[in-house]
């Protein structure tokens, strides 16, 4: 049985449906954008609406960056 592609440890933007990837967080370009968390390597899931699923690793949601990080709220007078 066909296991997809393996991954490798370059920088490679886009991931397919099927591929397996580290742990993190992928989010579906186009369609819905969904986006799915790993715990653990694993397998990216099918879009199960009949495309090809492509996958991009997100870093950093809106709401982390938009966070004040613990320690960095200083006095402002």
């Amino acid at each position: 049985m066909w296991q997809g592609p393996e991954f490798h440890e370059q920088n490679d933007d886009l991931y397919l449906a099927g591929q397996r990837v580290h742990p993190g967080r992928y989010k579906q370009v186009g369609g819905n954008g969904r986006s799915i968390v790993l715990e653990q390597e694993d397998v990216l899931p099918a879009s199960l609406d009949g495309r090809v699923a492509c996958y991009q690793r997100v870093n950093n949601t809106w709401d982390q960056i938009s966070r004040p990080r613990q320690g960095e709220m200083a006095s402002t007078h």
